[in-house]
């Protein structure tokens, strides 16, 4: 509280309407998330603008906690499969069966740097060939979607 405190004493939040950030429980915590904090210390309600991005990962993140087990690292996954996950850019590229996939079409100037290797290797195994430019590239820390792709 003190910092909110301290940060807005120098600052005019009069104006201020949102607040934006990524959707980890620290910020969107509905009773001691920093938004709501920002909220309380302020004395009036904020639009929250959470990243779609993230919030569409969790129920991924959920799966993945049912199938590999439930971990308390905040960095990854503890089971079988998540640790494979982390090395997955390292593993050669083999053979596999074509999943077809109806893709739309995008601008990739458009998209973020994991969101295009996530449609490129959509498209990819669309396709049932991983290019050797796209096996090298990194599928992104902290994208579980771009790592179950590559691997």
């Amino acid at each position: 509280m003190t910092f909110f405190k301290d940060f807005y004493a120098n600052c005019n939040v009069d104006e201020l309407q949102a607040v934006g950030c990524d959707g980890t429980v620290i910020n969107t915590g509905l009773k001691n998330g920093v938004i709501r904090q920002l909220e309380k210390s302020i004395g009036r309600l904020l639009q929250w603008q959470v990243c779609l991005l993230h919030t569409k990962e969790l129920p991924l993140r959920y799966l993945m906690q049912h199938l590999d087990r439930k971990t308390n690292d905040p960095e990854g996954f503890s089971g079988a499969i998540g640790k494979t996950l982390e090395n997955c850019a390292k593993l050669s590229v083999v053979a596999f069966e074509p999943i077809e996939a109806e893709l739309p079409i995008i601008d990739p100037n458009e998209l973020s740097t994991d969101q295009k290797y996530l449609f490129d290797i959509c498209k990819r195994i669309s396709r049932g060939d991983i290019s050797s430019s796209l096996s090298l590239r990194d599928p992104g820390k902290l994208t579980t979607a771009n790592r179950i792709f590559r691997l």
